[in-house]
């Protein structure tokens, strides 16, 4: 088992062998000290951080629902994010982390749209 001090040994020299065994989830050690839930919410919030898009959502949304993070948590996620990679990247990844959920933001946007507006207050 790699220690902790050692992983960041052979990361600071970019040791091919650690790297590769770390990039195929094949290494052990420090990772194996959190659980699937909190790997599951670092890799996600990797990807919000990123800025990644596309089949990427899919599969880290996916593996945090399989490590049983809910809904909320994982919206949760990007709302922390928000003062450290600004309003404008949380409001530009908020639709993709949607449909990757399985949310329909568009059409939940159109029944908002289409709702009768509510009566203005009668003026004195």
């Amino acid at each position: 088992m790699i220690t902790s001090e050692e992983a960041l040994r052979r990361l600071t020299i970019a040791d091919p062998a650690y790297c590769r065994a770390v990039m195929s989830s094949d290494s052990d050690g420090p990772l194996d000290a959190l659980d699937a839930r909190s790997v599951a919410l670092l890799c996600l919030g990797g990807s919000i951080t990123a800025g990644s898009v596309g089949p990427m959502w899919q599969q880290r949304v996916s593996e945090a629902l399989d490590a049983g993070l809910s809904f909320d948590e994982i919206v949760g996620s990007l709302l922390a994010l928000a003062p450290t990679i600004g309003l404008d990247r949380v409001v530009a990844i908020a639709p993709h982390l949607a449909r990757a959920l399985g949310y329909d933001v568009d059409a939940a946007l159109e029944q908002l749209d289409d709702a009768e507006p509510p009566a203005l207050p009668a003026r004195r």
